[in-house]
């Protein structure tokens, strides 16, 4: 198939030996062996049609790679119902209803949700099925066209490999969003994190969020990422102190401050994110990002890596209503959510994901599934219960979504003033 497979299996050995180490150390993985695996195994199927299962970022890199290979793409499959029967990257897209016409395709899974959608592949009578790891390991992403920008598709693809070589017997969290502050520089209509719903925002204590941060960091193996969100982080005064305190922790991995571009900071603020483990992620919303330029020259004059990424839309995921939905219903809004596996930090208290986490905080819903870090007490198995959610949170029933099948809106839309 495609290529001859020792010679794929030597080429990678070849790649594999001189980078492993420093990729080990930076996943603390070893996915050297099943790369060269499943490139063998991928390699000695037979012709079969091939499809990639994803029509995202993930997916771009996966056809990059494979059409690198010279083999030939089939379909896309998308559980984005608004996608099915068009055409992307001169593939047809098809529903996950039309796959089943072909049991023997081969199937390569280009998401994070890897697990929901292996499991959805099986219970539909598929069987080779494949991760994307072994295509995009050690892709030139500057090749590849993306929605995302090549720091972004960077991050993703490091967080991808973390994600699936994960050990099982050790408690590592993928995402925690550590919210500063419920004060923003915007007002946005369709916030996905629900600042438009503050009448009062405040701040976090520094105090109970430093507190929090250690009981949480005590009862984990490892964090890949901690997200640094708001509202707008760079208003909050204490960010230098929760910078600090994250860069800490030997145990993770990485620190991603989230910017909307309205504010520059000053420069004792600036000075915390030279930790090597930082970078700042700016949203471009176009005009409404008044002062992204003085940001990323303050930052390219700091050498404070940051990733610039144009956003035009959001997903229509704002909306907080009760929406009487079947289990099955539920589970598959819960195995869609782009945020499925984030937890959220929010004044001391955990929580399985953005929209559970900020609902709940403004009594918008009556159900509680949250973890209080100061006062709950076997902390460790409480995590590893909130993390390892396989069906629903009761939270889901009362968002609208959030994968691409709620459809869109514009991103950044301002409110008028004087509007709640």
């Amino acid at each position: 198939m495609k290529q001859d497979a020792e010679k794929i299996v030597k080429e990678i050995d070849e790649k594999i030996e001189g980078e492993m180490e420093s990729r080990k150390a930076k996943l603390t993985i070893a996915v050297d062996k099943k790369i060269k695996d499943n490139y063998k195994k991928f390699c000695e199927e037979p012709d079969l049609k091939v499809v990639i299962f994803g029509t995202g970022n993930y997916g771009a890199m996966a056809l990059h790679a494979l059409r690198n290979m010279g083999q030939k793409v089939d379909y896309f499959c998308d559980n984005n119902k608004h996608n099915w029967g068009k055409h992307w990257k001169d593939c047809k897209i098809i529903s996950p209803d039309e796959l089943r016409k072909y049991p023997d395709a081969i199937v390569i899974i280009a998401s994070l949700h890897f697990q929901y959608m292996r499991k959805q592949l099986n219970e539909m009578g598929i069987s080779r099925i494949y991760d994307c790891d072994f295509l995009i390991y050690d892709l030139d992403l500057t090749k590849v066209e993306a929605f995302a920008p090549t720091g972004r598709l960077s991050a993703m693809r490091d967080l991808y490999m973390y994600s699936i070589h994960a050990k099982k017997n050790l408690l590592k969290i993928k995402t925690l969003d550590v919210v500063v502050t419920e004060k923003c520089s915007l007002r946005c209509l369709n916030c996905s994190n629900l600042m438009q719903y503050y009448k009062k925002p405040k701040d976090c204590s520094l105090k109970l969020l430093l507190d929090s941060l250690d009981k949480f960091m005590q009862n984990i193996d490892e964090l890949y990422e901690a997200r640094i969100l708001g509202g707008e982080p760079f208003i909050y005064k204490e960010l230098p102190s929760v910078v600090e305190k994250l860069a800490s922790y030997d145990n993770c991995s990485k620190i991603i401050i989230f910017t909307n571009g309205t504010i520059v900071p000053q420069e004792d603020m600036i000075d915390c994110l030279r930790d090597k483990n930082v970078i700042v992620m700016i949203s471009d919303y176009g005009e409404v990002s008044r002062n992204k330029g003085s940001l990323i020259k303050l930052l390219e004059d700091k050498q404070i890596p940051f990733v610039l990424e144009k956003i035009d839309t959001w997903q229509d995921c704002a909306k907080i209503k009760y929406r009487e939905r079947s289990k099955d219903e539920l589970k598959q809004i819960f195995g869609n959510c782009c945020v499925f596996d984030v937890l959220t930090l929010l004044h001391g208290k955990l929580y399985r994901c953005p929209f559970a986490a900020h609902t709940e905080n403004l009594d918008a819903i009556p159900t509680r599934e949250n973890i209080d870090l100061m006062k709950d007490v076997n902390l460790r198995d409480g995590i590893h219960k909130i993390s390892s959610y396989k069906d629903f949170i009761q939270a889901c029933n009362y968002c609208n979504g959030r994968d691409f099948n709620v459809g869109g809106v514009k991103a950044a839309e301002q409110l008028p003033a004087g509007s709640v």
